[in-house]
């Protein structure tokens, strides 16, 4: 087990729930259930507002959850929103009919690193199933790369915590 906090992507818990589905896999599930009851997993309200739209059994598992997986957006993340939207404006799709919630995914990872307080935990992880692409600003790797924030997708989760073995 790796000393860390993880800010999920929609995108990840989409796979999750497809690698591993919600009533064939307790025992993944309640490895999660752990990283969200000890504070360290999140996700930007955003996410939850992408995910409720599909009303599906993910959606059933998060909004039971919803309190305390989905952080509100202080007035501190908001700002540090704003800054990556005027400096990576390609990240957000500004099409979609909810509010995306990339930005608020880096920011939500990239805050603590800003005002320098880890609540103890080593670092924080932005957890997302978009590649890596070293030239594409429009992908939270490379934008949480500029704020010094490292990305994993589910399955690395999943193996530095030891679920699902």
């Amino acid at each position: 087990m790796v000393d860390a906090e993880y800010v999920v992507d929609m995108s990840s818990w989409i796979a999750l729930s497809r690698t591993h589905p919600i009533d064939d896999h307790e025992r993944t599930w309640a490895g999660i259930d752990n990283l969200v009851v000890s504070g360290r997993l999140k996700s930007p309200r955003g996410v939850y507002d992408e995910i409720s739209a599909g009303r599906d059994r993910l959606w059933e598992w998060v909004d039971a959850r919803q309190e305390i997986i989905f952080a509100e957006s202080t007035l501190e993340l908001l700002m540090l929103v704003a800054e990556i939207n005027d400096k990576f404006p390609e990240l957000a799709d500004r099409n979609k009919e909810v509010l995306d919630a990339d930005p608020y995914v880096v920011a939500l990872a990239a805050l603590p690193r800003r005002q320098q307080k880890l609540s103890g935990i080593g670092q924080v992880v932005v957890v997302t199933e978009e590649a890596d692409c070293r030239d594409r600003p429009t992908k939270i790797p490379f934008v949480a790369r500029k704020y010094r924030v490292s990305c994993i997708n589910m399955a690395g989760l999943l193996e530095r915590e030891g679920i699902s073995r």
